[in-house]
């Protein structure tokens, strides 16, 4: 045990020495945070477009609503809209056709394709005055009746029998297909850092004396173990680093965010009229079942097994992929050949839609059952719950198969490098 200890420290204290290894740890938050910035600037800094509305069928005439980012303007023609605007401007034309109800709109302009967010703006007036004046001419409706039918929502809600609890399947779903991707995510980048370890040792022959004085199972495991420490702490560090960097740049300009904020709340106020409203209450019912979900999720319970089925994943797939770059002198063929070796970690991914469709079913209890796809098929499922006899299982053989690709993967690696 203490020669195991010793590799451990050697393999953290290679790594925390290096330059590079703090030069990532420090950058990454940064240009997390420049992500998460950036597009609220870029946001911020959206000029206002000019629309000139040349409507021939008067039934959109003087009804479009300008916005912070749209502005509309009537023209009488097509020609005079034409010789009035400036560049930059479109042209919003309707027009006149033998039906009753106009079927097309152009949106002229010249130069690069208009925004999308232009576009939807544009669209959705047109629909929504379309819409009204239908009800009213032909239809003989006042349009704020036909919005507050077409308002209605009923919530459906899926509850236990036997406690009435909710059960929240959406948020459920969200978190499971979360958590999974993070499980593929953590265990590949993890991974790759033992093969490179691998075939830094081999190509400056350190791991030949090593292996004089300890076990080929010890340094093999300890080799493991240094590395996911080091990279927990790594990861750790980017979590609490990218968090500190969008407070900072949160405090440092609040108004900037505020209005961003609330450019985002009342985004189809001025553009909806009735059905604004209705628009406006889903995303607060929304968060608030978020909100609900979240909590009567055990958070600390899927804390707790997706450590538990992190690190046995990553000890089972870091002996394999430890063997792997023993074997291949090319960094690049143990990384292409480390990917087919984890293949099954992303096939599993593939198929969370349909575990979280049918966690119970035949297929995700198999899946679960099977070392090299549990992490994520566990993942996927635990949101919903899952018999404990079956987490107490998957541990139980993917502790066993790490165990027998420990010690064959250090006899491989033994062999190799005395050869």
């Amino acid at each position: 045990m203490k020669k195991l200890m010793i590799i451990v420290a050697r393999e953290c204290r290679m790594r925390l020495r290096r330059p590079a290894f703090w030069v990532l740890t420090l950058l990454v938050p940064v240009v997390l945070a420049v992500l998460y910035v950036l597009p609220v600037v870029a946001a911020q800094r959206d000029e206002c477009t000019t629309v000139l509305v040349v409507d021939q069928t008067g039934l959109f005439d003087g009804g479009m609503q300008s916005t912070a980012k749209v502005a509309f303007k009537s023209m009488p023609s097509l020609d005079y809209a034409k010789s009035h605007a400036d560049e930059g401007d479109m042209i919003l034309y309707i027009p006149l056709r033998e039906t009753t109800i106009p079927r097309d709109a152009f949106l002229l302009h010249d130069g690069g394709t208009p925004a999308l967010a232009v576009q939807s703006v544009v669209d959705a007036q047109l629909q929504t005055l379309l819409r009204n004046a239908i009800l009213e001419d032909v239809y003989q409706l006042e349009p704020s009746v036909y919005h507050s039918v077409e308002s209605t929502h009923i919530s459906l809600h899926t509850q236990e029998v036997a406690s009435g609890r909710e059960s929240f399947s959406n948020v459920k779903t969200v978190v499971a297909l979360v958590v999974a991707v993070l499980m593929v995510v953590a265990l590949l980048l993890f991974g790759v850092q033992v093969v490179r370890s691998v075939q830094e040792e081999r190509q400056n022959r350190v791991a030949e004396v090593v292996t004089t004085a300890v076990k080929p199972v010890s340094l093999l495991v300890g080799k493991i173990a240094g590395v996911a420490l080091t990279a927990i702490v790594q990861l750790s560090l980017w979590i609490v680093l990218t968090a500190a960097a969008i407070a900072g740049v949160q405090a440092a300009n609040p108004a900037l965010f505020a209005k961003a904020r609330e450019q985002q709340e009342l985004r189809s106020l001025a553009t909806k009229g009735v059905e604004a409203t209705a628009q406006y209450e889903t995303p607060v019912a929304l968060v608030d079942q978020t909100v609900q979900g979240l909590a009567a999720i055990r958070v600390s319970v899927v804390a707790g097994v997706f450590l538990l089925f992190f690190i046995l994943g990553y000890l089972l797939y870091g002996a394999l992929l430890a063997w792997i770059a023993s074997r291949l002198d090319a960094e690049a063929d143990a990384l292409q050949w480390s990917l087919l070796i984890m293949s099954p970690l992303l096939m599993v991914l593939a198929l969370c839609p349909f575990l979280v469709k049918a966690p119970a079913g035949a297929l995700a209890s198999w899946l679960t059952m099977v070392p090299f796809t549990a992490p994520v098929a566990v993942m996927a499922r635990l949101p919903f719950g899952l018999p404990v006899w079956q987490v107490v299982v998957s541990l139980a053989v993917m502790l066993l198969i790490f165990v027998v690709a420990a010690v064959f993967a250090a006899r491989s690696y033994k062999r190799r490098l005395v050869a």
